[in-house]
């Protein structure tokens, strides 16, 4: 307890000093002054001084609690030692109304810990653990001056922060308000480090390089994207970026937020460009200029071919549409040169293809070693229910897990001279195949062994052999309690939003020892359901005549403007061929399109997945004249259906029927024969289209998830 005397009588002061108390002269003329220099030093309300014990001279001064921590981390051990055993340290901080974390510091003393390190590291972690938390629940405006990395979201810009970024700000908010952040043990539920470049930065930018004319030039994506990096950032941007690098540890993902995206009615996933560039330690100014032209590469994705397409087939003007940028910290570590995480996943809050015992209304997930890329872009990955994670289709049996599960993993290549201008995003994401990743850290959390000679797949980790990415330690053993949260958070997310939900997030479990490990939200948006649709009474609905019948269906009721079936001849369909599938489709709808026509796209395997030998590699803009989209199993060629992508996202929230068949095993019916023996409209070397001389019935149920298209609607239904 600080001690002061006053008195009248001077000589007392040599006493006072003995006994470590402070001393005033009542009748000095500076009496308030030394009152207020007393106070501020002996009850902590001023700067935190830390000195050297043997001269008394001060080696530091903490301002704030971000000093505070560099200072702890650094001062001699003597010093550290000395005012964490007088208490200093927590004085000070309560003396800000920082109880809790005082109280924490005070409860820590020496005896606590074998050396002064474990204890110093002790406390800088309590520090920056209450500073991360004081930033958490907010959205901070971006002040260069007092910026740091303890807070969690920021805004540059007084514009719109975009449907991405308002996702984020909402799940922020959303796991503050539930206390979420610390609920599991030993793991911390958050939202990446944030920063958004709000739109009013974009419209400046357009504005101040003169690029209105790109909106009604014709231009090609590598045109618009030369011309927009070539272009300058507005100064109080490039300024506020520059306080920003200063604060980064770590490579960074900077991602569209349009002012389109994420709409409750319109979802946009997918369809702008996200970059990521890698850190550059010790280099600020390549960082700054790295960070630029990505931001740059982004808002030049705004006008590309595939976004136009999107904008115009949602019935908007691309000249509304306005591009705020989300700057995130990328989830993971790194290794050889290489960073990813423990794995990424897709979380829905309505599983349209529920197994065994699986319901709609648990959800469904995807995941993947590596980073998210993979999942979103309808690659290889592990679908479980959260309701029920020990039970996987795909690992149910060795043949089913050698032949489904994942066979590549994407890594951010961290070599600066990887990050080019480039209209492909993934241009500095490198392919790796399982034995490139099997001697990596982050794989001993998620993969199996495949045990040849008794034919089973082995999760010791002791075992050798090739490498199955099974997640089995995780879903079987709940070495991180991935199903909890994922539940936790869709069930949060289908209450606040009042509808289905679709959330992005990244998991990091390789951390040094004694640190807690990271779940990363990174991304939460409405899925549009339909279940208002009318239910039909299917025992009047005849099947047997329909062209095209389908118990695994997802749509929205009656469509009645369809004339055309655009399908994949399969007797000339071949897994090599499924590129030059892809660009003769390309063709076919931009004709559909200048003729005003609708169709439904019938072929095998998997619509828009990014693997050719998975099914037909086709982009949104290939199809967007699409109404339903078929895919139609064939007994060479069978695979699961499309759920888990961007792709699938797109077409199911802008009302495309999707339907989902095998009829070689019974399960549904495509009338390919009934269609051969009808004269083509169009026929090329893989398509043929047949056109109707009425609008044909299609109708697709969402609650019995069943769908038909007849050439005439059955017996009382029009």
């Amino acid at each position: 307890m600080p001690v002061l005397l006053q008195s009248s009588q001077t000589a007392f002061a040599a006493q006072a000093r003995e006994l470590g108390a402070g001393f005033i002269a009542k009748n000095s003329k500076t009496l308030l002054q030394e009152l207020s220099d007393f106070i501020a030093a002996r009850f902590a309300f001023g700067d935190f001084l830390f000195k050297d014990l043997s001269t008394g001279r001060v080696i530091g001064r903490a301002k704030d609690l971000h000093e505070m921590q560099r200072l702890v981390a650094s001062v001699p051990d003597d010093v550290f030692e000395y005012n964490t055993s007088q208490n200093n340290l927590s004085k000070w901080l309560y003396s800000r109304g920082l109880f809790p974390l005082a109280a924490s510091i005070r409860q820590l003393n020496k005896s606590h810990f074998r050396t002064t390190e474990e204890h110093r590291a002790a406390l800088v972690t309590l520090i920056r653990d209450y500073r991360t938390l004081l930033g958490q629940g907010v959205v901070a405006k971006f002040d260069p001056a007092t910026y740091s990395d303890a807070i969690a979201f920021a805004r540059i810009g007084e514009g719109s922060l975009g449907g991405k970024a308002r996702g984020l700000a909402f799940m922020n908010s959303m796991l503050v308000k539930y206390s979420q952040y610390a609920k599991y043990e030993n793991v911390r539920v958050t939202i990446p480090r944030t920063v958004v470049v709000a739109t009013d930065y974009f419209d400046a930018f357009i504005r101040n390089n003169g690029l209105e004319y790109v909106l009604t030039t014709e231009m090609t994506d590598e045109e618009i994207l030369s011309e927009f990096v070539s272009s300058t950032l507005p100064y109080k941007l490039r300024e506020a970026l520059k306080a920003y690098v200063r604060t980064v540890s770590g490579p960074l993902a900077v991602r569209s937020s349009s002012k389109l995206e994420d709409s409750h009615y319109q979802p946009f996933a997918g369809i702008y460009s996200t970059y990521m560039i890698p850190y550059t330690e010790g280099n600020e100014d390549r960082q700054l200029r790295l960070l630029q032209k990505a931001i740059k590469s982004v808002y030049a994705s705004t006008y590309f071919a595939a976004s136009k397409a999107y904008v115009q087939s949602s019935q908007n003007l691309i000249a509304e549409e306005k591009m705020a940028v989300v700057i995130q910290e990328v989830c993971g570590t790194e290794q050889d040169g290489l960073f990813f995480p423990t794995l990424s996943g897709v979380a829905r809050s309505i599983n349209y293809y529920p197994i065994g015992d699986e319901t709609p209304e648990e959800g469904v997930c995807n995941i993947a070693l590596g980073l998210g890329k993979l999942v979103v872009d309808g690659g290889r990955t592990l679908r479980f229910s959260p309701r029920y994670p020990q039970k996987v289709l795909q690992t149910s049996t060795p043949e089913l897990a050698l032949r489904d599960t994942q066979n590549e993993v994407l890594a951010l290549d961290l070599r600066p001279e990887a990050f080019r201008t480039s209209t492909d995003d993934a241009v500095n994401i490198r392919r790796l195949t399982l034995r490139e990743v099997a001697p990596m850290r982050q794989t001993r959390f998620v993969a199996s062994v495949w045990d040849r000679e008794n034919d089973r797949i082995s999760d010791s980790p002791m075992d050798e052999g090739r490498k199955v990415i099974t997640f089995n330690a995780i879903l079987k053993y709940n070495t991180f309690p991935l199903a909890d949260i994922v539940r936790d958070i869709l069930r949060l997310g289908v209450e606040e939003m009042r509808c289905p939900v679709e959330v992005e997030f990244a998991v990091n479990m390789d951390v040094p020892y004694g640190q807690q490990r990271i779940f990363n939200l990174l991304q939460i948006r409405p899925i549009i359901d339909n279940n208002d649709n009318r239910a039909l009474d299917w025992r009047r609905v005849p099947t047997d005549d329909a062209l095209i019948y389908a118990r695994n269906a997802l749509g929205v009721g009656n469509m009645s403007d369809i004339r055309d079936i655009v399908y994949v001849r399969p007797e000339r369909f071949d897994s090599l061929s499924t590129q030059a599938i892809a660009g003769e489709l390309d063709a076919l709808n931009a004709r559909m399109r200048e003729a005003g026509r609708g169709y439904i796209l019938v072929g095998p395997g998997r619509w828009g997945s990014s693997d050719p030998f998975l099914g037909i590699p086709v982009k949104w803009q290939q199809i967007t004249e699409a109404r339903v989209i078929v895919e139609c199993g064939l007994e060479r060629f069978r695979v699961e259906p499309s759920q888990g992508t961007h792709f699938f996202q797109n077409v199911t929230s802008l009302g495309v029927g999707y339907l989902t068949i095998n009829p070689f095993m019974g399960d549904g019916r495509f009338d390919a024969e009934r269609l051969g023996a009808m004269p083509a409209a169009e026929e090329g070397e893989y398509l043929r289209r047949v056109s109707f001389p009425a609008p044909l019935w299609v109708y697709i149920d969402g609650r019995s998830n069943k769908g038909i298209v007849r050439t005439e609607p059955p017996a009382g239904e029009e």
